[in-house]
């Protein structure tokens, strides 16, 4: 944890205790898909990211581009969309319901670019079973920009989002990490 500037380390060690209580209230509301309290936790410009990833040599990797192909590159008008159409009971691949169990790990907070931002790294592991034998596992990790409102609260700014997979073996997409 890279220490903000004059910061106690007791002032660090509140801040990560917030952020992980953030990130545990995130998990309940994901896992519940109470979609309307989880959009509410981020910022009205919130770019929700999960690029594809290649399995290449080390000398030929390149940085990742999100004009390439990407399982989400969303705004909050396009999650608002993908999680009301939950709701209209025409999204035949979640009837009968999913059942998810999103466990968060790892958090690391550092300062971010503004004096109300945080850079925080995260790893998950998202179980997901459907219908009677249908299992799979996300694993990955999480780079996020989250910022401090003018109200205290804290909002997921910004998620990219690296799953381990290369290739993901789910019937459908409807998991957000």
């Amino acid at each position: 944890m890279t220490q903000a500037p004059n910061a106690t380390h007791l002032e660090q060690m509140v801040l990560w205790f917030e952020i992980n209580q953030f990130y545990t209230r995130e998990a309940r509301l994901l896992d519940a898909e109470d979609y309307d309290a989880w959009l509410s936790t981020m910022t009205e410009d919130i770019a929700y990211w999960m690029p594809t990833r290649e399995t290449l040599f080390r000398k030929e990797e390149k940085e990742l581009d999100p004009q390439h192909m990407n399982f989400y590159k969303e705004t909050l008008t396009s999650l608002r969309v993908r999680t009301y159409r939950l709701k209209t009971g025409t999204a035949w691949s979640e009837n009968p319901r999913t059942r998810y169990r999103h466990l968060i790990t790892n958090v690391e907070v550092e300062t971010g670019n503004a004096p109300s931002e945080y850079k925080v790294g995260s790893n998950f592991l998202i179980y997901r079973n459907r219908l009677e034998r249908d299992e799979c596992w996300m694993v990955g990790t999480r780079d996020d920009i989250l910022r401090r409102g003018d109200d205290g609260s804290i909002k997921l700014a910004k998620r990219t989002i690296l799953v381990d997979q290369n290739s993901l073996l789910s019937k459908n997409l409807n998991v957000y990490a």
